[in-house]
């Protein structure tokens, strides 16, 4: 081994050898982090999905299919993530250590992908564990069925920690595979034949509705051993090049997540344009707002990895939505996750509006109000709403057996909502000065806390617009509410631009 080697691997070995009085400091933060933060909320969504909504949402005969639709996505979305940000990833300085040395890239990059796998499937496991869990304390299931189901979430986590490696190795086919995975996906949960020789149907099989499979788990858990094989192979196939662009990228957007700068943060993982770019996106036209639509439009095109995860969001919210009214279903919870997931969807999509907010603090450039200019921009995320909206919840809405128009009146306020929340997003601007200043109380400073509200208001908005719009039909009140909130907050920043 060169002597370059031999000094990379010291680095890796300080880097992920500890002491066991540091190792028992750490395991004492988390737990505290833990306990303080995470407890109570873990206490609600347990006492959310072991009530009387929540049982009947998990046992209903739709359930099963949901859980083939939310396997899929969660595949396809590893796929998807891992062009951006994959689990193998090393701080830069590290990355370039011990990538130019000749230690192989199974060996250095092991432990984040441990840690990264780690965290997927323990999340999956306790999904796996809430849905099964709700079940069984009801007497839906036995012990027998909650045990396979939440080995299928730890298999199911394995998976998707792969799909996430797998994505990162292989950026360009991540896309088309990731289709495919979508669409094998939905195949699956609208056709039950196809179920057995699917994994997101083996899924399917090992739901504790009383007739968990264990050869599906078996056909599964066989599935899980040989793509975990092929692990070694995919760090190898790791370059250089796109790991230090990927831990640069990762780097700046924490710096900038920690300053509470989360625009700039995200805007760091946006894409150049690729598809489409010798295509005319300004093309002049009788009707001022045809040019706009076609502008946003063809803006969209050309980064189509971007446009394809939106339109995915916005019809899961829109499917979340449909099962919001279903019958003894929690409409309130359903429907906050439908807004966030429309809220993020919308992201991809409002560029434009994002572009007429940045000009709107300074002079017109293009002869038009700024009023306008922000009216024309948001004619595209506006169309695209309207239709996987509307997509989403008939198809919903007719598989599932319930009413068409209420969701649809649903549908439609919640993406006018949604599109308000991003707008009042982008006219945000840079944090003002006033909030820099100490909050003093008798149980310390709050000024932190003050901050994090406001960098992240647009999320609680989002999650309120939802909660209305599925509650429109039993209490108009809370739409009334969100809605002058949403007008209020927009109003007063759209005056206060400059």
């Amino acid at each position: 081994m060169s002597s370059r080697s031999q000094a990379a691997l010291g680095i890796w070995r300080a880097r992920h050898t500890r002491s066991t009085a540091d190792r028992l400091y750490v395991i004492y933060a988390v737990f505290m982090v833990l306990l303080i933060t995470v407890a109570p909320v873990v206490r609600a969504v347990w006492l959310s999905a072991t009530s009387a909504a929540g049982v009947a949402l998990f046992a209903s005969p739709a359930a099963p299919g949901m859980a083939v639709l939310v396997t899929a996505v969660l595949w396809a979305s590893a796929l998807l993530l891992g062009r951006d940000r994959g689990p193998a990833l090393l701080p830069p300085f590290l990355t370039h250590a011990l990538g130019t040395s000749d230690l192989p890239r199974s060996e250095i990059l092991r432990v984040p992908l441990l840690q990264a796998g780690a965290i997927v499937t323990v999340l999956t496991t306790l999904a796996a564990a809430l849905v099964g869990g709700s079940l069984i304390s009801h007497g839906l299931t036995g012990p027998l069925g909650l045990g396979l189901f939440v080995l299928a979430g730890i298999l199911v986590g394995a998976i998707t920690t792969v799909a996430w490696l797998a994505g990162q190795a292989f950026p360009r086919v991540a896309i088309p595979v990731a289709l495919g995975v979508l669409a094998l996906g939905l195949l699956a949960a609208l056709i039950p034949a196809v179920q057995p020789f699917t994994p997101w149907g083996w899924v399917n099989l090992a739901y504790p509705n009383g007739s968990a499979s264990t050869s599906a788990i078996t056909s599964l858990a066989v599935l899980t051993v040989v793509l975990l094989a092929l692990v070694p192979t995919l760090l190898n196939r790791l370059h250089l090049a796109g790991l230090m662009t990927q831990a640069t990228r990762w780097e700046s957007a924490s710096t900038f997540a920690a300053s509470l700068d989360l625009g700039t943060a995200a805007a760091t993982y946006q894409g150049r344009p690729q598809l489409g770019r010798r295509l005319r996106a300004v093309r002049l036209n009788r009707s001022l707002p045809a040019t706009f639509l076609i502008r946003d439009a063809t803006g969209a095109i050309r980064t189509p990895g971007r446009l394809i995860v939106g339109v995915l969001a916005l019809a899961a919210g829109g499917t979340l939505l449909a099962f919001a009214f279903t019958p003894a279903a929690p409409g309130w919870m359903l429907g906050a996750v439908a807004g966030l997931l429309v809220f993020a969807g919308l992201g991809p999509l409002t560029d434009g509006i994002r572009h007429a907010a940045s000009v709107a603090f300074d002079l017109p450039l293009y002869g038009i109000s700024d009023g306008h200019l922000l009216t024309n921009h948001a004619l595209f995320p506006l169309a695209v709403l309207a239709v996987v909206l509307l997509i989403a919840v008939i198809v919903c809405s007719t598989s599932i057996g319930t009413g068409l128009l209420a969701p649809i009146i649903s549908s439609l306020i919640l993406g006018l909502l949604g599109l308000l929340t991003r707008i009042n997003s982008a006219l945000k601007g840079p944090m003002p000065t006033w909030l820099l200043t100490p909050v003093m109380t008798p149980v310390g400073d709050l000024s932190p806390a003050v901050r994090m509200m406001w960098s992240i208001d647009g999320i609680f908005l989002a999650a309120a617009a939802g909660a209305s719009a599925a509650l429109v039909a039993g209490s108009p009140q809370l739409l009334v509410v969100t809605g002058a909130i949403l007008l209020g907050v927009g109003a007063n920043r759209w005056c206060h631009r400059a």
